[in-house]
């Protein structure tokens, strides 16, 4: 009875989370920018799946520890900002599926896997676009070359901060 209460207790929180009348619509793959400005409430968030992730509006990058979790401040430039949003459009970003998955019979499972993902946020919309590393296949793997190279793009802006840099990498490890 005492974890039915719980369960009940989490699934209320969740639910009343979900009702929020502000929640971000999702961006469409028709929209277009003129000459690739940056709508004022662009921000985006990167998530590695497993230690690591970056919010671009807190400029908040976490990395999780096997006692605790890390939070460093890392801004970026306007100039590092424009990159990430022309890469966006470059690849094509609003036209990706949301989730990459295979479509072939000879599947890829791997343990552990994460779900690399990138969301971003503009015009009071989001898109999101995730990856999972342990369910997947070759020709998946080729159908998101491009979200790997904006994924790889955004991590190689982050890793040259002198902020991450100077963070111990993480003793998590998973097996």
């Amino acid at each position: 009875m005492k974890y039915l209460k719980i369960v009940l207790i989490i699934f209320i929180l969740f639910s009343s989370y979900s009702f929020n009348k502000n929640k971000p619509k999702l961006i469409s793959e028709n929209t277009q920018f003129e000459n690739n400005l940056i709508p004022d409430d662009f921000y985006f968030i990167i998530n590695s799946g497993g230690n690591d992730s970056y919010d671009s509006k807190t400029s908040s990058f976490n990395r999780k520890y096997i006692d605790n979790e890390k939070t460093v401040k890392i801004e970026l430039t306007n100039e590092e900002k424009q990159r990430i949003f022309s890469f966006m459009n470059e690849v094509r970003f609003l036209k990706m599926p949301n989730k990459f998955e295979p479509k072939e019979e000879i599947i890829l499972i791997s343990n552990p896997g994460f779900y690399k993902s990138i969301v971003i946020y503009f015009n009071a919309k989001q898109k999101v676009v995730s990856y999972n590393t342990g369910y997947s296949s070759e020709k998946n793997k080729k159908r998101a070359k491009k979200f790997f190279c904006f994924y790889e793009m955004i991590w190689s802006i982050l890793k040259n901060k002198e902020e991450l840099i100077n963070l111990p990498e993480s003793d998590l490890h998973y097996k």
